[in-house]
């Protein structure tokens, strides 16, 4: 309409008039191309009008003089010039729109559904709104990129702030401010980061909700997987022109695209999915740097990228570090929760039944109440299994939301729970390439044991060779076809590799299609554990295999191949690759951001044998840093047969240094207990044999205090010369193990542990009281005084990620430590002292880690380090406290920076008096908090996944 309202206007304009048979003519002549019939019927009858003899208007008389003197081809011009560019640039507005709209509409089609496994039909998807009550949405602790030049109180509570958990949309609030558009998410295997871009991907096109998001303008929202990013040079239009052709079979010009998000009035949301996907390290540094340069070329765009947490920041001090340099606000994942893990089974069970097909004779409304019923009792008791104490370990797996998701397929078709992480895989996949069709009375094309005999090749291919999650049809289907081949006899022929591919994405679900050339497993785990499979044949074909692994330890395309090959391994095969693991140390420390894989693969193991570790342990020609990493897989794999070579290591004087020492030491130590072996000592202090002045408390599972000796220096709150006066200070921050013992002695039914159990409790009623640590204990201590355990314990203390035996404790209050210091007082004193333990005071703690001399870091005035503290997300959780040695102080005391923050027996104003110093700074903070002057203030009751404590003994009480 545009284009003929504007053709009429000019032709009105310049006089246009019409012969007898409606020919146009312009200045008497016939015109070619006669303009559009709108035109000519409003023209035509003016024509009649005048022949016709009826009066004209002043306006048709000055028309018709007009005409006798315009050139005709100055009109066609005038048509051709004016009309038809109006309207080519109003078809080519309307195309744009049409296509925007098109392509928002496929890309809410391709976001809006979740796959399931396990319902009817296979892999089935089920339409979700990520904001109701189906999905519990996930939990997110923060840090920034942001520098930190100083300590100022606007900045400790920004600080405080970063420790709270946050929900999805106030991390992205959070994270898109003036001067910053780029969140980073990271997280483990199966921790929901897709189903995160969904949720803001939904939220986002949605009218009503794209506010939640902190957007004022609905933005143009855009999706990509980071893995199809092929060509580093490329642009960002250009990947989302291809994904655009891929996935949804529209051919969207790149400059269009380019258009989109060059738009100035609208903001534009880009979510890449996947940066841990690149497996090369290179490449996945290369991607990092095109998405710096995405935010420098486009100034409205906010983006989003999801990882693995270890396919973000330095792998290994060799190779390149995959970072950032764009300002971000950086995001973890954290694990669900038990009453977020409880929601989820409920909602789970509530949408699984009510996708379940309705017999036709049955009323709806009976059956949807029938369906619920069903699902609760379903849910009810899944939930009360995983509450078992026998169960902890599988709580601890369900804490993450894609391995709870596969226990409720599992529970709800045969009531079944694996006992492990392995088992949970096998009996999923059993399910899925046959039980389900079996159950459903429907021939099965391979059966699992078969599936798996040419998937796990297959999977391994991608793994080592393409080094990719998705495949080329044809070469996969060439991959698959010679080992389906290789299950061809006399009375078994099995289908084409075509058929089976087919069977893989319609009814097991396990691949998916991309366009009509890719596929892609649905979740790079379920590759992942098949890759594994291929793993342990290779290794028990050869030994030498196992080589190809250790040079791959630590790089996190192999990480989760190798969890799921150590967990199908016997005690020879487990012997033999710790063996050649610590043959790869040499003079260089092994780096601390491989020790928790080497923990995971020590805890999933399922037999375990020392002797190639106890044989490189004596040898003389083993190095410092492989003597310690061999000291901290004994610790860990905790077998008392490993108590002689530690005695003969010690004896013959094989350590290569006192720290290695002293590491022995504790090992045999903690070692004792499984041997049922128990000191014979009566007094609390056992003296070290390589130094006086500390001592191991045996009442603290042996606990290591240091002396440090009384000095002057120069502290940084008050800027004047301090004396501290001499104190014994826990060589590691209290660990989990160590703080379980307290718990449970405050559980304690034993006779012999009663009579102190209620004159601790006097006690700490008589604080309460007197208001001895503060006026705010009365109120704590009297809501919990009738569970002290409840009330003391840790809340991380079952969380996958806290709760090592090694790890620092975390989730404990001020009031807490002051408990456990309280309790190992009175228990060594059998009740006599309540002071011969304590927190250190601000003053203590800045001496112990700076020295007089004024350190800025516990280990010198260097910049920290991955190899010297747990900072910053390096590790993306609390570490095992003996993980750091290059970071100790000169007199041994271990995570003085980094690891956790340290509640102090000061208050962080002598003033106010509201709030308590912690000193050390954490995993989750920036180097500067890990400087000996800097300190935070924090709530006496807060408990926080990054707050522990340290406990010290004053010399003059020995």
């Amino acid at each position: 309409m545009t284009f003929l309202v504007a053709l009429c206007m000019a032709a009105n304009t310049a006089g246009v008039a019409y012969g007898e048979q409606g020919e146009r003519k312009v200045g008497g002549q016939v015109a070619e191309n006669a303009g559009a019939p709108v035109v000519q019927n409003v023209l035509r009858e003016r024509a009649v009008t005048r022949e016709s003899g009826l009066p004209e208007s002043h306006e048709d008389t000055a028309e018709k003089n007009f005409l006798d003197y315009v050139p005709a081809a100055a009109l066609v011009a005038l048509l051709v010039g004016v009309g038809i560019p109006i309207y080519r640039r109003w078809e080519k507005k309307h195309k744009d729109r049409l296509q925007e709209k098109r392509y928002r509409s496929s890309l809410h089609e391709e976001l809006c559904w979740i796959r399931m496994p396990g319902l009817p039909g296979g892999i089935e998807s089920i339409q979700v709104n990520l904001d109701d009550d189906t999905f519990v949405q996930l939990r997110f602790s923060e840090s920034s990129s942001e520098g930190e030049p100083s300590m100022s109180d606007d900045l400790l509570k920004q600080r405080n702030e970063l420790s709270a958990e946050r929900l999805p949309h106030e991390i992205i609030q959070r994270a898109f401010t003036s001067n910053r558009r780029l969140l980073l998410v990271l997280g483990d295997p199966g921790a929901g980061k897709t189903t995160l871009l969904q949720y803001y991907a939904l939220c986002a096109l949605d009218q009503k909700r794209y506010r939640k998001l902190g957007f004022t303008k609905p933005p143009k929202v855009f999706y990509l997987p980071l893995r199809e990013l092929t060509n580093h040079g490329s642009t960002l239009p250009e990947n989302l022109s291809q994904h655009a052709k891929k996935w949804y079979q529209q051919d969207i010009d790149s400059r269009i695209i380019d258009k989109w998000l060059q738009n100035e009035t609208v903001t534009s949301l880009v979510l890449l999915d996947g940066l841990d996907e690149i497996s090369d390290t290179v490449k996945r540094q290369e991607a990092c740097k095109w998405i710096d340069r995405i935010l420098t070329g486009f100034q409205h765009v906010h983006i989003v990228v999801t990882s693995r947490r270890t396919g973000y920041g330095r792998e290994d001090a060799l190779k390149p570090q995959v970072v950032l340099t764009s300002d971000h606000k950086r995001a973890s994942v954290q694990d669900f929760s038990r009453e977020q893990q409880e929601l989820f089974l409920k909602n789970w069970f509530n949408a699984a039944f009510l996708r379940e097909e309705r017999p036709d004779n049955v009323d709806e409304k009976i059956w949807k109440e029938q369906q619920l019923a069903k699902a609760k009792n379903r849910s009810d008791r899944i939930i009360a299994v995983l509450k078992e104490e026998k169960h902890k370990a599988l709580r601890q797996l369900a804490a993450v939301p894609m391995i709870l998701q596969l226990m409720a397929l599992l529970w709800k078709n045969n009531e079944f729970l694996p006992g492990s992480r392995m088992e949970l895989y096998h009996s999923v996949l059993n399910y899925m390439l046959e039980l389900r069709d079996k159950q459903k009375e429907i021939d099965s094309q391979l059966s699992a044991e078969r599936a798996r005999k040419v998937l796990a090749p297959v999977a391994l291919w991608m793994q080592e060779e393409l080094k990719q999650d998705e495949a080329d049809k044809q070469l996969m289907q060439k991959q698959m076809q010679q080992w389906l081949d290789t299950l061809v006899d006399r009375q078994y022929v099995p289908p084409t590799a075509d058929d089976f591919c087919d069977h893989l994405v319609l009814r097991a679900g396990l691949l998916a299609k991309i366009g009509e050339s890719r596929y892609v497993f649905r979740h790079k785990s379920f590759r992942e554990y098949l890759a594994s499979i291929e793993l342990v044949k290779k290794t028990l074909r050869s030994t030498c295999y196992i080589d190809t692994l250790i040079s791959s330890f630590g790089d996190p395309w192999w990480n989760e191949p190798m969890r799921f090959f150590i967990a199908q391994t016997d005690a020879v095969q487990f012997d033999c690759f710790m063996d050649k693991l610590v043959a790869s140390v040499g003079e260089e420390e092994f780096s601390p951001d491989k020790m928790p894989l080497l923990y995971t693969l020590i805890e999933e193991a399922p037999q375990k044998k020392v002797q190639a570790l106890s044989e490189r342990l004596l040898a003389e020609a083993t190095t410092a840093s492989c003597q310690r990493v061999i000291l901290d897989c004994l610790n860990a794999i905790g077998q008392p047969i490993a108590l002689e070579t530690l005695q003969s290591f010690v004896n013959l004087k094989r350590a290569k240094n006192s720290s290695v020492a002293s590491r022995a030491e504790e090992v045999m130590l903690a070692l004792l207990p499984a041997a049922g072996v128990t000191s014979s000592s009566g007094s609390a202090a056992d003296a070290h044999s390589e130094n006086s002045g500390s001592y191991r408390n045996r009442f603290e599972q042996y606990a290591e205090y240091i002396r440090i000796p009384g000095g002057s220096f120069r502290y940084s709150v008050t800027g004047g010369i301090e004396n501290v006066s001499e104190l014994r200070v826990a060589r590691y921050p209290v660990t989990n193990k160590r703080y379980r013992a307290f718990i449970s002695y405050l559980q304690s039914r034993k006779p012999e542990d009663e009579a102190l159990n209620k004159f601790y409790r006097k006690v700490l009623g008589e604080i309460a009281r007197d208001h001895t640590w503060d006026s705010g204990f009365s109120d704590y201590y009297h809501k919990g005084s009738k569970d002290l355990a409840g009330l003391f314990r840790s809340k991380l203390d079952e969380d996958r990620k806290f709760g090592g035996d090694d790890h620092p404790v975390v989730g404990v209050t001020w009031y807490a430590a002051k408990g456990y210091c309280l309790w190992l007082s009175l228990l060594e004193s059998e009740g006599r002292e309540r002071q011969l333990y304590r927190l250190p005071t601000d003053l203590e703690w800045e001496f112990a880690a700076a020295g007089e001399e004024g350190r800025n870091y516990p280990w010198g005035n260097e910049e920290p380090t991955p190899q010297r503290a747990n900072f910053n997300e390096n590790i993306g959780a609390t570490t095992p406290v003996e993980n750091y040695p290059e970071g100790a102080t000169p007199e041994g005391l271990y995570d003085m920076a980094g690891n956790v923050w340290e509640w102090t027996n000061s208050w962080y104003d002598e003033v106010k008096k509201e709030s308590f110093s912690l000193r050390g700074g954490s995993w989750l903070n920036l180097s500067a908090n890990l400087s000996c002057s800097a300190r935070i203030f924090v709530n006496p009751v807060s408990r926080n996944y990054g707050f522990g404590f340290r406990v010290v003994r004053p010399s003059h009480l020995l």
